[in-house]
C-alpha cells in the first residue's frame, strides 16, 4: 500500500495505491448516504462530477439495476489525444446494488487513459463504492481495481479519483 494523499481537517480524504492495480480513496462528506448515493446513480448528478470537470457537454445514461448498463461521456475539442473522435466515455454494468450502501460495477474505457490504445479493446476494470454513515454524513470508500500493473496508471487514476471526488464535494455543497 502506497499512500498518495492524506488530507486532514474537514475534507478527511485519503488516496492509496495497493499492489499497483488498485486505488482506494476514502472521503467523508457532510451529506447522508442517500444524498451521496444519488450523486452516483442519477444521470444529471453523475454527469456533473464523474469526469472531474474535463471536457464539455458531460452526460450520463444509467439503468440502475443489477445487469443494467451505464455510460458517462463528454465532448472534447482540438488536438492532444491519439484517441479517435471527439467524445470520451466510460461504461459498464452494475453487478451489485444495495441502495444507499453499496455499488459494484464494471468500468470499460472508451477514451484514452494512457494504457489503452486507440482501436484496441481495453480491459474491463471494477469499481466498488461503499457509503457508510459517519457522524451525520457519509464516509465514502471508493475502490477502483483491475488497473494494468505498474505505477503510472495507478498514480494517474489516483489523481483523477481525487479530482472527481473534490468536484463531487463541491457539487453536494452547492446543492445543499
Amino acid at each position: 500500500m502506497v499512500p498518495v494523499k492524506d488530507r486532514g481537517g474537514d475534507e478527511e480524504m485519503s488516496v492509496e495505491i495497493h499492489d499497483g492495480i488498485t486505488v482506494r480513496a476514502t472521503r467523508r462528506f457532510d451529506h447522508t448516504p442517500e444524498v451521496v448515493f444519488r450523486a452516483f446513480t442519477e444521470p444529471d448528478l453523475a454527469a456533473a462530477w464523474m469526469w472531474a470537470g474535463l471536457g464539455n457537454d458531460p452526460r450520463a445514461e444509467i439503468d440502475l439495476r443489477v445487469g443494467g448498463r451505464y455510460r458517462v461521456a463528454m465532448s472534447v475539442e482540438g488536438p492532444g489525444s491519439s484517441w479517435p473522435g471527439s467524445e470520451r466515455a466510460f461504461r459498464g454494468v452494475y453487478v451489485e446494488i444495495v441502495p444507499d450502501r453499496r455499488l459494484v460495477y464494471t468500468l470499460h474505457w472508451d477514451a484514452d487513459v494512457g494504457y489503452n490504445h486507440p482501436c484496441e479493446e481495453s480491459i474491463d476494470e471494477a469499481v466498488i463504492v461503499d457509503f457508510e454513515p459517519s457522524r451525520g454524513g457519509t464516509c465514502l470508500v471508493y475502490t477502483h481495481t483491475g488497473l494494468p500493473g505498474g505505477a503510472a496508471p495507478a498514480e494517474e487514476h489516483a489523481r483523477g479519483i481525487e479530482a472527481s471526488l473534490d468536484l463531487l464535494g463541491a457539487l453536494l455543497a452547492e446543492r445543499s
